[in-house]
């Protein structure tokens, strides 16, 4: 019960007294009597209208067959089932007050940045107006103006799913896509136990040589013993953290770094 709920209670029951005051003088019935009746149908009002408040509330927006911009839910333009209504562990959604339309390429743009991030996380890097994933969007959708495309591409990156690499023009995804890509049916890699074991890996290591910490990529991947795609979708994520930093040299392998090493940050969490 909440407080509110009580409050209602009490309140029903003091005004019960006083009915019943007011009801010995010009009933047989004792003050006891008087106020148990009336108290008890106060207590079964409230409790009525509390349930149908409940039941009223639990009704929203998505429920209603219809998008926060008014737009029929029957729209299913999008073959791919969108998945705002699949609960998840961050519940990202797509960019509120977005039409049918926006919505549909929004929920593409999400789709085709993760796939290609999948492929190289640590290589995967939009330009800053996002030509590549725009001109995708246009073949994709011949009955969608490019404003409209650049409209969501501009949406997309003030609500988060996109961010300026530090000292670079270029962008690369956030979390967030990540997220939003799972929620839309995407199978994404995230795993907290193997970042668990990738931080235990990179603290060993510099416990054993605090002057040289760095673990070599094929190293890593050994010990954590998962593929090479799973240490690293989650190696870039600890990353993104602050846990972990990565090194790139001119002969990086196809994972797109060369070495990475625990952070002080990093550290303080695995410890």
């Amino acid at each position: 019960m909440t407080e509110r709920f009580i409050g209602k209670l009490i309140l029903a029951w003091l005004a019960a007294l006083v009915l019943a005051g007011i009801g010995t003088v010009y009933t047989p019935f004792s003050l006891v009597e008087i106020a148990g009746v009336i108290g008890m149908l106060g207590t079964l009002g409230i409790l009525a209208i509390q349930v149908h408040n409940t039941s009223n509330n639990r009704v929203g927006p998505e429920d209603s067959g219809e998008y926060v911009d008014g737009t029929d839910r029957s729209d299913t333009s999008d073959d791919v089932v969108d998945g705002d209504e699949a609960s998840t562990e961050h519940d990202v959604g797509a960019t509120e007050g977005l039409s049918a339309t926006e919505r549909r390429v929004q929920n593409e743009l999400i789709r085709e940045a993760y796939r290609r991030f999948a492929e190289r996380p640590f290589t995967f890097w939009p330009t800053p107006q996002g030509e590549m994933l725009c001109s995708y969007l246009q073949d994709e959708f011949d009955d969608v103006d490019e404003e409209v495309i650049n409209k969501v591409w501009r949406f997309s990156k003030d609500d988060g799913f996109f961010k300026r690499r530090p000292g670079k023009r270029s962008l690369t995804i956030t979390p967030t896509t990540l997220w939003r890509a799972e929620e839309l049916g995407e199978e994404i890699l995230l795993d907290d136990a193997v970042q668990d074991e990738i931080l235990d890996v990179l603290l060993q290591s510099y416990r054993a040589d605090p002057t040289y910490p760095r673990v070599d990529r094929d190293e890593l991947i050994e010990a954590v013993g998962r593929s090479s795609d799973v240490v690293d979708h989650n190696l870039w994520l600890l990353r993104e953290k602050g846990y972990v930093e990565t090194q790139a040299y001119i002969n990086s392998s196809d994972g797109g770094y060369s070495e990475a090493e625990i952070t002080k940050l990093g550290r303080q969490v695995s410890q």
